[in-house]
């Protein structure tokens, strides 16, 4: 993606203890109006945050968790991590489950309030603020959130290297339970409308197991398009697990590399980089965005009745063979 970029992160929205027909109306989408403390800890009791995780394998959620509640830990609250497994259903039923446990805030990775209504309206109608993270901004029924989308900065990549060529066969690896995948799936659609000279191929990817089902996919897709020598052929995962599945199935039929563009890093996705099997990945600094999170709800606690909903932005950084090297000398921890 080295083009450096912010991301947007959240608009944030209080709640305000209405009824529960409200609280349901809000969590679909509707516009509140904020100036309410929330929910607060009695006096000497800590501050609890409750933590639905996207998936316990995902490498970039679970670095993001971890950032924030290590940050957490250091100010003396406490926190605790219900998974979801990627289904927004299981994350509806862990909101709920933190709602009857009387956290003060509840932070949901990834999904969009029209996947949480119920579990949002649960929230509001116990006066608990609930902020998001990589779930795009902030909607009906949330305090805040941050987003971890940054699509054009890998999608406008993708179509500067694919629309002069004569023929070019795109891959599409796509996660639409997950709002960033989803949003950025449908920005790319959009730039690829007016080009005539592309074929795409969309295959949704599992999650748990975006590898393995993306290494199927690609598979699959390799094998009904041979290589004639012509083609221009593009890989395009929505997050690196799913790259890293791409990769290991474009080795396995002998193929490649073609050119792949992603989001997020790890220590697989830049080994790709360095052999040439991943053009750029985009890393979102996901330790800054775990962070960021938490000091939302730090300000969120001290603005009391006036707080009103919010977005941040992280930082982000397109690794290419270009900067790998230097990167990875700036930021040693990458490998860790």
């Amino acid at each position: 993606m080295i083009a450096k970029s912010t991301r947007r992160f959240s608009r944030i929205r209080a709640l305000a203890a209405v009824g529960a027909t409200a609280a349901l109306v809000a969590a679909c989408g509707a516009d509140t109006s904020t100036g309410q403390a929330g929910s607060a800890p009695a006096e000497g009791d800590p501050f609890k945050v409750g933590i639905v995780a996207l998936d316990a394998t995902q490498i970039t959620a679970l670095n993001e968790r971890t950032a924030a509640q290590k940050k957490m830990k250091e100010i003396g609250w406490e926190t605790t991590e219900i998974n979801s497994d990627g289904d927004p259903a299981k994350a509806i039923s862990a909101m709920q489950n933190l709602v009857q446990s009387g956290v003060n805030a509840i932070i949901v990775q990834t999904y969009t309030p029209d996947q949480l209504a119920a579990g949002l309206a649960a929230a509001k109608a116990a006066d608990i603020p609930v902020f998001s993270t990589a779930g795009g901004l902030a909607g009906g029924g949330e305090a805040g959130a941050v987003e971890l989308v940054a699509a054009a900065n890998v999608n406008d990549k993708v179509i500067e290297a694919i629309k002069d060529k004569p023929k070019v066969e795109l891959l599409q690896l796509r996660y639409t339970p997950g709002a960033p995948c989803r949003s950025r799936a449908e920005d790319l659609d959009a730039k690829l409308s007016g080009l005539s000279n592309v074929n795409v191929t969309r295959q949704e990817v599992k999650i748990p197991g975006g590898e393995q089902s993306a290494q199927e996919a690609t598979a699959a897709w390799l094998q009904a398009h041979p290589d004639d020598g012509q083609t221009t052929f593009v890989i395009w995962p929505c997050f690196s697990e799913a790259a890293i599945g791409a990769v290991s199935a474009e080795k396995q039929a002998g193929r490649g590399p073609y050119e792949l563009y992603t989001w997020d890093i790890s220590k697989p996705a830049i080994q790709a980089i360095k052999d040439g099997y991943a053009t750029g990945v985009l890393w979102i600094q996901v330790d800054k965005a775990g962070e960021q999170i938490v000091e939302m709800i730090k300000e969120w606690r001290d603005a009391g009745g006036s707080w009103q909903t919010k977005n941040v932005t992280a930082p982000s950084v397109l690794l290419t063979k270009d900067n790998i090297d230097q990167t990875l000398q700036e930021n040693p921890e990458l490998q860790n």
